[in-house]
C-alpha cells in the first residue's frame, strides 16, 4: 500500500466494550484506521481533534446521550463530510426519525450484521465525501 495515501478513519462511540471491539475488528479488516470512545463527550473530543470519515454512534450511553452527540457533531462544520451511523437496540420509529432529523446518515438496529454495518457506513461515507 502506498504510504502517502492516508487511511480512512472510523471513530466508534459506544459504552459496550464487546460491541466496540466487534465494530473495530470489522473496520480494521477492511483497512480502516480505528479509534474508540466509551462515552459521548470523549467521542466528541476525539472527532474534533482528528475528524474521521465515519462515526459509529450508540444512542444509549451514560453522560451525553447519542442524540446530543449527533447534534453537536453536525453543528461543527469540520465534520460536515463525516458520515454518522447510529447504532441502537431501540427500533422505535420516533427514535429513528429523530436521529435522521439531527443529521445521522443511517440508523442500524442491534443486533446487526457486521458486514451490513460496514456496507452502510461505506455507502454514506462515499456520499458525504463526494459533496462539494
Amino acid at each position: 500500500m502506498d504510504a502517502t495515501v492516508p487511511k480512512l478513519k472510523v471513530l466508534i462511540i459506544d459504552d459496550d466494550p464487546s460491541l466496540r471491539r466487534l465494530v473495530q475488528v470489522v473496520f480494521e479488516r477492511d483497512g480502516f484506521e480505528t479509534s474508540v470512545a466509551n462515552e459521548g463527550s470523549e467521542g466528541l473530543r476525539r472527532a474534533l481533534m482528528n475528524p474521521p470519515n465515519i462515526i459509529i454512534l450508540d444512542i444509549m450511553m451514560e453522560g451525553l446521550h447519542g442524540f446530543e452527540v449527533c447534534k453537536m457533531l453536525r453543528a461543527n462544520s469540520s465534520l460536515r463530510r463525516t458520515a454518522i451511523i447510529i447504532i441502537s437496540g431501540k427500533s422505535y420509529k420516533p427514535d429513528i426519525d429523530k436521529a435522521m432529523e439531527l443529521g445521522a446518515d443511517s440508523y442500524v438496529v442491534k443486533p446487526f450484521s457486521p458486514k451490513e454495518l460496514l456496507e452502510i457506513a461505506i455507502k454514506h461515507m462515499n456520499e458525504r465525501m463526494s459533496q462539494p
